[in-house]
């Protein structure tokens, strides 16, 4: 985290901006102000640990926001070889940044123009509840907010076991433990952004939040959070998976696996690697006396020893898909999270652009796996989804190739996450102040490896990075020209929703109108209304909100 300096302030420096917990001193970057790394809440280390945020306390001096803060601890599949384990504890801070006044060069003009009155966006970043951090140059946002002509702010929050595990919830939880530590943190997060708009050139009733991915769930989960009513007031989700919650059930029985774990690693500590009990087998019942001393030492555990917990649990559930959610999600705990998102009334009657790619997860069929073991991930997955009553396995039968097709099996993922769950939200939605979108448009490697318009390949399009992430996959082989004429197209429509709260299409209960843009469109968007009926109505039957207790 950034250090604060304690200098007597400059009142007259332009790059200053004084804020509710005190002076934040900002830097040019590209046609913007931007103010990087201001903490938002108190440090969760400590007695903080797994325990609700607390908003931080007024600071002395000027708080340098010169750079953005580390990312929260994490656990990354993708890094064997550096260690799965990254980030730290001491990581609940976010990024502002603010379109700079034209005339703005000199020295005594102004960074930004506090009476501009902009928008204010509020980004909540992806990753599978386990990873991701808002300090990843995809996510800067410099060229957004100028597109967009916005205050836009992308916030750090608790992933993993830090921020998903709901501590709360274990068999012997001490008294003073929460739940949905992670979710609290975007609510202190947004009360600071909202109490703040102002300083910074924002309109504090002009909030939207957006996130895709994991980060597009916080959006719906919040858009069923009693709490944060007022703190916003239209909202954005991309390819979000809004049924991946838990229930409480569901989340004591993950607390106290996260504790067996921990028991036996304690025990294995002085072991070598290749004698150590292998991942895929579940860690051992204890007794009451040991549960109890194991689930105590979850708050005082050295951040090395969580880290390669974290790494079992994912690993666990990953060869043992057997809930719809991993071991991190958020809890639908009767307080902050009353009840499911996708349940009948749970959403604030608030303008809704949600929508998906149109390959989310096609790229399935690359994996290095036979197709009957895709074949039998696959219809776990569906049982997961609708339990006893089958009704996703039956769609996968009848609508995604059965057995046959492994390319299907990743469509049929790619639509029970993310579009299945968006369809339903806008068909439901309390006021039919929801317009859902697709993305389609492809580029030369996408087309010809079979991905397609893969999951993500917004952000890159919409953020105008195309060095980063999805973007460097989708230019191999050319393909700029259409990434950019897909970004001045959903730039302008964000930007119409964002500073009106109607993105300037049909909403999704005129025919369930569907905005598809794609490059290859001569105007590079068009309206199609229920592209998919057949599939539409099939999903349309599937309880989203149904939450058997797997693990009671």
């Amino acid at each position: 985290m950034i250090t604060e300096t304690t200098a007597n302030p400059q009142p007259t420096n332009p790059w200053i901006v004084r804020t509710t917990t005190g002076l934040v001193k900002g830097h040019a970057e590209t046609g913007v102000t931007a103010f990087r790394g201001i903490p938002y809440a108190e440090k969760p280390i400590g007695a903080r640990r797994f325990r609700r945020t607390e908003p931080i306390a007024p600071w002395e001096g000027v708080f340098n926001a010169a750079t953005s803060g580390d990312a929260c601890s994490q656990y990354r599949p993708a890094r064997k070889s550096a260690g799965n384990w990254e980030g730290t504890e001491d990581c609940l801070w976010l990024n502002v940044v603010v379109p700079r006044p034209a005339h703005s060069a000199g020295t005594d003009a102004p960074a930004i123009d506090p009476e501009a009155n902009r928008p204010v966006v509020v980004y909540f970043h992806g990753g599978s509840n386990i990873h991701g951090s808002a300090n990843k140059p995809l996510l800067s946002g410099e060229y957004f907010a100028q597109a967009v002509d916005c205050v836009y702010v992308a916030v750090n929050y608790r992933v993993g076991i830090f921020g998903q595990l709901a501590l709360g919830e274990g068999t012997h939880t001490p008294d003073d433990m929460d739940t949905n530590p992670g979710h609290s943190d975007l609510l202190t997060a947004l009360r600071w952004i909202h109490d703040n708009a102002r300083a910074f050139g924002g309109d504090p009733d002009r909030i939207t939040i957006m996130g895709e991915s994991s980060g597009g769930s916080m959006v719906t989960g919040l858009l069923a959070t009693p709490s944060a009513e007022g703190l916003f007031s239209a909202a954005i989700a991309q390819s979000p998976a809004p049924m991946i919650v838990h229930t409480r059930a569901n989340a004591k029985y993950w607390t106290d696996f996260a504790a067996r774990w921990l028991h036996r690693m304690r025990a294995e500590e002085s072991l070598p690697l290749d004698q150590r009990t292998p991942v895929r087998q579940a860690p051992p019942e204890l007794s009451d006396e040991e549960l109890k001393a194991a689930t105590e030492d979850l708050l005082t555990a050295e951040h090395a020893i969580l880290g390669r917990l974290s790494d079992e649990m994912v690993r666990f559930h990953a060869d043992n898909p057997i809930s719809k959610a991993g071991p991190f999600a958020p809890v639908i705990d009767g307080d902050l999270l009353p009840q499911h998102p996708l349940s009948p009334g749970a959403m604030m009657d608030l303008p809704l652009l949600i929508g998906s790619n149109r390959n989310e997860y096609d790229m399935m069929h690359l994996e290095p796996k036979r197709s009957s073991m895709q074949y039998a991930r696959t219809r776990t997955f569906a049982h997961a989804i609708s339990g006893a009553d089958a009704q996703a396995t039956n769609i996968l039968e009848q609508h995604y190739g059965g057995p046959k097709s492994r390319k299907l099996k990743g469509r049929f993922f790619g639509d029970a996450l993310f579009t299945g769950p968006s369809w339903y939200l806008a068909q439901n939605h309390p006021s039919d102040r929801a317009w859902v979108y697709r993305l389609d448009t492809t580029t030369p490697f996408l087309r010809y490896s079979g991905m397609g318009a893969l999951h993500a390949l917004d952000l890159p399009i919409l953020f105008q990075r195309y060095d980063q992430d999805k973007g460097r996959i989708a230019v191999l082989l050319g393909g700029r020209d259409e990434m950019r004429a897909t970004t001045v197209t959903m730039q302008s429509r964000w930007r119409q929703f964002v500073h009106s709260h109607d993105p300037g299409f049909d909403p999704y209960s005129l025919g369930f109108a569907t905005q598809v843009f794609d490059a290859h469109f001569p105007a590079g968007e068009e309206t199609i209304y229920d592209p998919q009926p057949e599939l539409r109505e099939a999903w349309a039957q599937v309880q989203w909100d149904k939450q058997e207790e797997m693990f009671g």
